[in-house]
């Protein structure tokens, strides 16, 4: 595959170059220093606009660069204001920069337009994507996220696997909760991971009803805005920019596997805990005969070592930009392998790009952003699972290199941890093709802008996985199957956006935005398996040779209608006011409720700007903020609100002939979530613009939940899916910035967020059916009036019974969980329980990032921290000792150590409770050195610019969480294993990286 890509990029690199026009033969030389005191500046960053090509400034504030006359230098520098000078012809130019202010007046993407920092009236974060992103091994945008207040990532750090995302909290009992991704302007449909980070100008998250309000039914969740890269500005013949990486990793914290010599220690301890014979000479004889034959040998191995690797990545990323007189275009090309730390769990995935805008005449542009991805997952990586079960003393493979189906011969229930993988050929692709082809109308009318914009955005997506499991030749019987899953989805949408910019008068100034859009989609796929094959080696590509083959398709169709309307209104400069009102209409709900209207409205004051501030100088810009608004939440499958039907076979006089019966029971009332969030927060800037931030407060009530509701069976019907309840988030969010040195060699800059977010059930079904004058929990889904959407109820731990302890229950002995008698009645039972705590999400975050600049060298140290959280793992208990398991050594209760937190080999759970363990954590997430080449090197080997960095992930996790990640880690509930991604070992990735110019 990797040929196929290297012809790629030789095209495009090929391309760029035909296209490079006359060279660029004027000298501009010169000086950049601090207005302020005069010294001078070196690192300043230098770039022609309208390119990536530039240079840097030496020790001495000076520099060099070939440019057209006609040019435009961009003069940019940490702490600094950035500053744009037309070249004129000049061949020298000299220049002072002013410093800084942390709320510049800098254009911030606000969704169907753009608004100054200073006049934005909603909660919205920006993300500088060149900081956060440039010098770490990063192959997905999520992983910029990790930061930003209010904003929830989880991540696992696996090949192809982006993570989760959630923006203030979890407002569903049910319905999806992902945010909403707008790529270019438009809502993409696809896998995150699709998108290439390296080609993203800026992301912006929309936090509040004001903001996300133009979205309207699809916002509940959140929006992030996805910009993507373009040519620039002024006219500038083509520069190639390319980004190199190579990146290892390897286990943070594993899974503590039982090492042989415990695992024989647990033997014993299970037998003498048992009532049987444990003498340790004679261990060999306790032991299954394939693992007395290897104990004997002295032959042990982990399962782990067996089914893990080193990871790796290795990520090339080639762009072309620049701009004539009527074209901006910008075209990338990417190329990312990426090597699990489980052996074939992989991704190849390549990424083109190409963002086009035409000038047609003064009054009309045309363009197009459109990019193409296609991610390779194939491959069968082991289960871990399987990791946890294997025994140390098994034999994994056969003398010929073969997978045995057990490591131990008669433990059938514990599958060889490399078999599937290496019986299994699996063929697994994704691919993905978004465009948004649009026109714009710009004209002068009343003395301000008009302006009309047209979207059209396809999306075609499709997808298939392959599998054929080949014969095992150990085996007598036909052990192989194959099948053949394909899926494909079309989406388009089309928008006619009107928007008008004027100004009355000095002191009033507005903008109006207006929005009528369509949307479809459709999806269909295939499913077809079959086992036996006769013939074993063309693999899953004749199905008809498999015995009882079956066959699995299906196919859905959504639309959707929706009109906006938005006035952003001026008074002062410092009175700004913001109405918004969306009208959504969706196929997927009933007919009585298929469109629901959602209104926001805002305030803001600059109080900075008011004549009673002029004397307190240490607050250079002052802002307060308030929103309330509703938004709507649609994420449920098509067909819910109808009343379905099935075919199914039946028996009738000998035959089998086909019926068709009612499977499911609609709701012709089915309706909307719908969530109303206020909104209050203060921006402020202070000592010169060195320090600064925001302070937010919300409060979201969202109703009419969208739940499956059991009810009873007389009617033929077990369940519905209808509106109940009401659900809470509150919280608070703080964001920090400080300039803390700024001196001619050396700069300190300090970035804090914290965020804390309570989440609770308000209402659930309304009623009291036991008549205690208190709504009914429902204990079933554990949803509890009051608590967090995601809370345990259990019994509470009290310990360990021990050996001489007085009154122990009947039917429990030393060793056994001990829990609390809540009711004093001296009985355990089920009226003992109660929530013991919730887990899913924290409630607290918190994010620390330092980056320190010394002359051509930057260090940036990023850290964050989860709390407020618990999850379960249930590996603590035994699983079988007695039997050829691996499993997790977490210790164990014997007579000669009575741990009070461990139980007893021989404990069975009769109550069948839960270990909870806190998963609060602090991590070292990211650090990243890099070092800035100047122009007077570069100059001499053909570059405009070059940068190596050196960087790490995850170098350090303190927790208390048992197991392998605190941050990424699902609930364990069973003892039959973590699962695939239960208990998955957080990457440790360190990288090496070179970005330069042509």
């Amino acid at each position: 595959m990797l040929d196929k890509y290297t012809m790629i990029y030789t095209v495009i690199i090929l391309l760029s170059i035909t296209t490079i026009g006359m060279a660029q033969n004027h000298e501009v030389t010169g000086t950049v220093t601090d207005a302020e005191t005069g010294e001078s500046l070196p690192g300043v960053n230098i770039i022609i606009q309208g390119t990536s090509q530039g240079t840097t400034t030496d020790l001495d504030g000076e520099y060099e660069i070939n440019t057209e006359p006609d040019g435009v230098l961009v003069f940019s520098y940490v702490g600094y204001e950035r500053t744009e000078v037309p070249i004129e012809g000049r061949e020298v130019i000299n220049i002072s920069l002013n410093q800084a202010s942390i709320m510049a007046g800098e254009l911030v993407v606000i969704g169907y337009g753009a608004q100054q920092e200073r006049q934005i009236t909603g909660a919205i974060s920006s993300v500088n994507m060149e900081e956060v992103n440039n010098n770490l091994p990063n192959t997905n945008i999520t992983q910029s996220l990790s930061n930003v207040s209010g904003v929830l990532f989880k991540g696992d750090g696996r090949p192809g696997q982006g993570g989760q995302l959630l923006i203030r909290g979890q407002n569903s009992l049910s319905a999806n909760t992902d945010p909403l991704i707008v790529l270019d302007g438009i809502i993409f449909s696809g896998d995150i991971s699709d998108i290439n980070p390296h080609n993203i100008e800026s992301m912006e998250v929309l936090k509040d009803a004001s903001s996300t309000a133009i979205y309207g039914s699809r916002a509940a969740n959140g929006v992030i805005l996805v910009t993507s890269k373009g040519g620039g500005t002024g006219t500038s013949k083509p520069t190639i920019n390319v980004n190199l990486f190579t990146a290892f990793s390897e286990e943070a914290e594993l899974l503590n596997l039982i090492s042989p010599e415990r695992y024989l220690e647990r033997r014993l301890d299970w037998r003498e805990q048992s009532g049987l014979e444990a003498d340790p000479s004679k261990i060999a004889d306790y032991l299954s005969p394939d693992e007395a034959e290897n104990y004997n040998a002295g032959i042990s191995r982990s399962p782990w070592d067996v089914a893990s690797r080193t990871g790796r990545i290795n990520s090339m990323n080639v762009s072309v930009a620049g701009r004539t007189d009527n074209l901006n275009y910008f075209i990338s090309s990417s190329y990312d392998l990426e090597e699990g730390l489980l052996i074939d769990d992989d991704q190849e995935k390549i990424n083109l790009r190409g963002n086009f805008d035409i000038g047609v005449t003064d009054w009309l542009n045309v363009g197009t952003r459109t990019t193409y991805t296609s991610r390779d997952r194939s491959g069968v990586p082991p289960s871990l699972q399987n990791v946890f079960r294997n025994s140390p003393y098994g034999t994994f493979f056969h003398p010929d290199g073969e997978p045995r189906q057990h490591p131990v011969s008669s433990e059938r229930a514990s599958t060889n941890v490399m078999y599937g993988p290496l019986l299994t050929t699996n063929d697994e692709v994704y691919n993905n093709l978004f465009s948004n082809l649009y026109a714009i109308l710009d004209k002068t009318v009343w003395g301000g802008n008009l302006s009309y914009r047209v979207n059209y955005s396809p999306n075609l997506r499709w997808d298939h996985d392959y599998n054929y499991v080949r014969q095992d030749t150990y085996r007598e019987v036909n052990t192989t199957s194959a099948s053949k899953f394909n899926r494909n989805s079309f989406k388009w949408e089309l928008e006619n956006i009107l928007s008008y910019d004027g100004q009355i008068n000095e002191n009033n100034s507005f903008d109006v935005t207006l929005l009528y859009g369509r949307r479809h989609s459709e999806l269909e796929f295939t499913n077809t398996n079959a086992g036996q094959l006769e013939l074993d080696g063309l693999g899953f590509d004749n199905l008809s040779l498999g015995s009882n083959p079956s066959i699995n398709s299906y196919a859905e169709e959504v639309d959707g209608v929706s009109y906006m309307g938005r006035i952003n209104y001026q008074f002062k400069d410092r009175y700004l006011f913001t109405l918004t009102a969306r009208r959504d209409g969706s196929s997927v709900f009933a007919a009585n409720h298929k469109y629901a209207i959602l209104p926001s409205g805002a305030f803001a004051w600059i109080i900075s700007d008011e004549s009673f501030m002029d004397d307190v100088n240490a607050i250079n810009f002052l802002k307060i903020r308030l929103s309330h608004g509703s938004v709507g939440n649609e994420a449920i499958q098509p067909y819910q609100s109808l009343t379905l039907d099935q075919t199914t076979r039946y028996i009738f006089g000998g035959n089998n002939p086909l019926g068709v019966i009612t499977s499911r029971l609609g709701n012709e009332d089915l309706k909307w979530e719908t969530t109303t969030t206020t909104n209050a927060a203060i921006d402020f800037e202070l000592f010169e613009g060195r320090f600064g931030g925001a302070l937010e407060l919300y409060n979201s009530d969202t109703n009419d939940l969208l739940v499956r509701r059991s009810i009873p069976i007389m009617g033929g019907f077990d369940n519905i899916l209808t509106n109940i309840g009401e659900v809470n988030n509150r919280g608070i969010e703080l964001s920090l910035n400080s300039h803390n040195i700024q001196s001619s060699n050396f700069s300190w800059r300090t970035s804090i967020s914290a965020s804390y977010n309570r989440n609770r059930i308000v209402h659930l079904f309304g009623t009291d059916l036991d008549g205690d004058g208190r709504e009914d929990d429902s204990i079933s889904n554990s949803w509890f009036i009051g608590e967090e959407i995601n809370s345990y109820y259990d019994y509470e731990f009290d310990g360990i019974y021990q050996q001489g302890d007085p009154n122990i229950p009947q039917g429990f002995q030393p060793g056994d969980v001990k829990v609390k008698d809540l009711n004093g009645d001296g009985v355990i039972n089920a009226d003992d329980r109660k929530v013991v705590g919730s887990g899913t999400n924290p409630k607290y975050q918190f994010g620390l990032t330092n980056r320190f600049g010394y002359k051509n060298f930057e260090l940036s140290v990023v850290m964050n921290a989860m709390l407020g959280w618990k999850g379960i793992y249930d590996l603590i208990n035994p699983i079988v000792p007695g039997r050829a398991f691996g499993g997790i050594d977490n210790n164990w209760w014997t007579s000669e150590n009575q741990s009070n937190s461990r139980p007893s080999l021989v404990y069975t759970n009769t109550l069948d409770t839960h270990w909870y363990f806190n998963r609060n954590f602090f991590r070292v997430r990211d650090i990243s050195l890099s070092y800035e080449f100047n122009q007077s090197t570069l100059s001499q080997i053909g570059l405009t610019n070059l940068r190596l960095y050196l960087s790490a992930k995850n170098l350090l996790t303190i927790t208390d969480w048992i197991g392998s990640d605190p941050e990424s880690a699902n609930d364990i509930e069973t003892l039959q294993g973590p699962g695939s991604d239960g208990a998955f070992p957080l990457s440790r990735t360190v990288a090496f990286g070179i970005s330069l110019g042509l």
